[in-house]
C-alpha cells in the first residue's frame, strides 16, 4: 500500500506539472525580407584537349627494273614456255606456248 501511495503521488505531481506549463507561443507577424545576396562566381573553363600527333608517313614503293635488251637493241626473247607475238596494234608481247 505504501508503494501505491508513492506512485499515485508522483503521477499526480507529473500531471499538475504538465498542465502548468505555458503552451507554445503563436508565431508573430512576418518580418521584412533581407537584402539580396551577391552573385556567385563564374565557373572555370575546362582546358583544351591534347592534339593528336601526325601519323607516320608510308615508305616509298620499290622502283620497277628496266627490261632486258637483246642484241642490236632488240627486245629480249621470251622466258621458257612462252613465245613472242605481235598483236594487231604492232605491240610485241610474250604469250604462253
Amino acid at each position: 500500500m505504501n508503494r501505491s501511495l508513492v506512485m499515485s503521488a508522483s503521477l499526480l505531481v507529473l500531471l499538475i506539472a504538465g498542465c502548468a506549463t505555458n503552451p507554445a507561443a503563436a508565431p508573430g507577424p512576418q518580418g521584412q525580407p533581407g537584402p539580396q545576396g551577391a552573385a556567385g562566381q563564374d565557373a572555370d573553363r575546362g582546358r583544351d584537349g591534347d592534339k593528336g600527333r601526325d601519323g607516320d608517313r608510308g615508305r616509298d614503293g620499290d622502283k620497277g627494273r628496266a627490261g632486258d635488251q637483246g642484241r642490236d637493241g632488240q627486245a629480249a626473247g621470251c622466258p621458257a614456255g612462252e613465245h613472242r607475238f605481235t598483236d594487231r596494234n604492232g605491240a610485241v608481247i610474250c604469250v604462253r606456248d
